[in-house]
């Protein structure tokens, strides 16, 4: 039996070579029969052995994934009454009514029936495409079906005797997803946040809506909630702490967090200067016209805030309307929450008062012979008979005469900054009435869109032709001195522990709000705590996780690619941070089309080309994406990409193994190869130690 690392000739049956100590045999990865290392396809099941071999290769394999998701469990107060009182097919036919409206608000919010059990139903959210505010959603989802069912009650209270009520337990966690068929409604999830949410169910009263702490934390910014006393639930050893949904926020926060440690706005001097001078041009009458784009955490949101902070509200009028990302599809939702908020318009207002503020508002603004109130009305759906028959054409030409009527009634009440948030979630009807707003208006104003780099707002030629000056703020992540401010700025202190500023240059880098969320989580887990005047790390700082808002928000981008290029993200975040192409190309399941999988990851700015000579390599541009798309992936999953991207390696670099000594033993350990991870590991340690060490 030949050693393919030293070439000895070892005895039959030998497991370990004579000459160099390495592994002779290993396992095969599909039916576990062992084999001569060599061997391109098992004898006993055919699979393939030598991931050199170019045959055809699998589709991306979809078995399940690790993912946070929020779990919905809401159960019908009143259904033993209703069935005692009623008769059984009765029973279902409001049932499939309730359940059927129901299945339309979950999907509405992008959501997923996982089951029904008789009067109670069980939604996921963030199970089959991941939204950085599935909490959010599925509190949102929750509300209405409550809605639906007491519109209902009355019209059965008299026949059961009582209402008819919803009670909802929400828990955000980690589940292991098996197979997704939408079609005959099968996800197959497992793990104790569906435990925990049915719980929460169980204990809720009737009509109330309660959540865990993981779900407040990451949408306390839009609902008002009480603190309950921590709650003993059944299976759990520790009680829980548990939240009440009590009313949607008027004025949503969407900073991202609205408790903890808060930083000072760092390195955007230059980009507040600008906003500052279009204060001073529009105080002369000049207006300006503002894109300002960058990825999530970047601080779009943060630097308006700061803007808008340091305005003279005496001297200037601030307008706002913002997109998220749970109203991707409601048509011009951006534009109608602008009016909302500038009409005093509020969530729970009756069509009657909303008809009242829009028609009172008109005639103010307006004079009497611009007839355009009906087609901002209809925005409400609010009926207006004159203009039921018109063609959509008309409709939609009417509609931006309307607000841009509106907005120029706006500007001549004083300086005016009108500011659309978050942009790129906004549907594309708005986005086209957005363009036709800012080539349209000649009033002095400061016009702000703030948005990712997912879309684009204007070609060349449009901003040729705005009436007024197009700037563009290109938020960048922070430098090192930046971040290190940063940090000095939300600890209070000059003085940063070592494994603290070794942990956010590694891991965290220059993202304010990655840096901000990754502060406060350590915190709050006791892996940072005050000393004193300073700070003082308690445990291993490469030991915590990742705060689940910025989970949601990595995984929800991760989530939005192409099956197969997520599916390469996947397969070379087990390679590491850095990754050579050729590698990749031999241990992934794809049959083709990698280099236009790599390409467009390089266009989103998830990864970058680090050199080309003497080996084309990659890297992930944030540690913490690659760690969320690795964590993403089933255990045994890892497993086997390590083993591959081992044994890859392996024939790939033969001539200049010892400069993957430890990679390989890394690689090898993780694969459960434990034979294969001692031998580099011991080949690694003779290196370091200068011993000579031959193959």
């Amino acid at each position: 039996m030949i050693c393919i690392q030293c070439q000895f000739d070892n005895r039959e049956g030998a497991k370990f070579c004579k000459e160099c100590g390495a592994n002779l045999e290993e396992a095969c990865l599909q039916c576990g029969t062992v084999y001569q290392l060599g061997s391109k396809f098992c004898d006993d099941c055919g699979y393939k052995l030598d991931p050199d071999i170019e045959t055809d290769k699998p589709a991306p394999s979809s078995e399940g994934e690790r993912k946070y998701v929020t779990v919905l469990f809401s159960d019908l107060s009143g259904y033993t009454a209703l069935s005692e009182n009623l008769d059984p097919e009765e029973v279902k036919e409001i049932t499939g009514w309730i359940f059927g409206d129901v299945s339309k608000i979950v999907s509405k919010y992008g959501g997923f029936i996982e089951k029904y059990v008789g009067d109670a139903v069980m939604a996921l959210f963030g199970a089959n495409q991941s939204h950085e505010d599935d909490p959010v959603r599925a509190i949102k989802a929750a509300q209405e079906i409550h809605g639906l069912v007491d519109s209902m009650s009355p019209k059965y209270e008299d026949m059961v005797g009582q209402p008819l009520l919803m009670h909802t337990g929400i828990n955000t966690g980690l589940v292991v997803t098996g197979e997704l068929n939408l079609e005959k409604g099968v996800h197959g999830v497992a793990g104790d946040a569906v435990n925990v949410a049915a719980r929460l169910s169980d204990v809720a009263s009737s009509g109330d809506i309660l959540v865990d702490h993981e779900t407040y934390t990451r949408s306390e910014g839009y609902f008002q909630f009480e603190e309950l006393e921590p709650i003993q639930l059944k299976g759990k050893s520790k009680a829980v702490q548990v939240h009440k949904f009590l009313f949607i926020k008027q004025q949503p926060q969407k900073i991202h967090r609205l408790h903890g440690l808060r930083a000072d706005l760092i390195g955007r001097k230059a980009e507040m200067a600008q906003l500052s001078e279009a204060i001073q041009n529009l105080a002369n009458g000049k207006g300006s016209v503002f894109s300002i784009i960058g990825t999530a955490g970047t601080g779009k949101s943060r630097l308006i805030e700061e803007f808008k902070a340091n305005l003279n509200i005496e001297e200037a009028l601030w307008r706002e309307g913002h997109a998220y990302p749970y109203s991707q599809n409601i048509p011009y939702f951006p534009l109608i929450d602008l009016i909302n908020r500038t009409l005093q318009i509020e969530e729970g207002d009756s069509p009657e008062k909303i008809r009242e503020k829009i028609e009172s508002s008109m005639k103010l603004l307006f004079d009497d012979n611009e007839d355009v109130t009906p087609y901002i009305g209809s925005l409400y759906s609010l009926n207006y008979p004159e203009i039921e028959n018109v063609s959509p054409e008309f409709w939609k030409s009417k509609l931006q005469k309307g607000m841009l009527l509106l907005l120029s009634a706006l500007t001549k009440q004083g300086l005016t900054i009108i500011c659309v948030d978050d942009i790129h979630w906004a549907d594309p009807s708005s986005l086209d009435l957005v363009r036709f707003l800012l080539s349209e208006i000649r009033e002095p104003v400061i016009f702000i869109c703030a948005y990712r780099p997912t879309i684009k707002l204007f070609t060349s030629h449009q901003i040729s032709t705005l009436p007024h000056p197009y700037q563009e703020i290109d938020l960048q992540d922070l430098s090192r001195s930046e971040s290190q401010e940063m940090v000095q700025s939300l600890l209070k202190a000059d003085r940063i522990p070592s494994d603290l500023q070794r942990f956010i240059q590694e891991k965290v880098e220059g993202n304010p709000f990655y840096l901000e969320e990754a502060i406060n989580s350590l915190i709050e887990s006791d892996f940072l705590i005050r000393d004193n005047d300073g700070w003082r790390v308690t445990k291993q700082i490469s030991d915590a996780d990742i705060s689940s808002t910025v989970q949601g928000v990595i995984s929800a981008r991760v989530d939005r690619l192409e099956q197969e290029s997520k599916r390469i993200l996947q397969e070379a975040s087990v390679i590491g941070r850095s990754f050579y192409y050729e590698i990749l190309k031999k241990i992934s399941e794809l049959k083709g089309g990698i280099d236009k999988c790599l390409s467009g990851l390089e266009r989103l700015d998830l990864i970058k080309a680090k050199s080309i000579q003497p080996e084309l390599e990659y890297f992930f541009k944030h540690a913490l994406t690659q760690e969320v798309v690795y964590n993403g992936l089933l255990k045994k999953e890892r497993r086997k990409i390590h083993k591959r991207t081992g044994q890859v390696i392996e024939q790939l670099f033969a001539d200049r193994l010892p400069e993957f000594y430890e990679t390989l033993s890394y690689h090898f350990k993780m694969g459960r190869s434990i034979g294969k991870a001692i031998h580099y590991l011991m080949k690694f340690g003779r290196k370091k130690s200068g011993k000579v060490c031959i193959g």
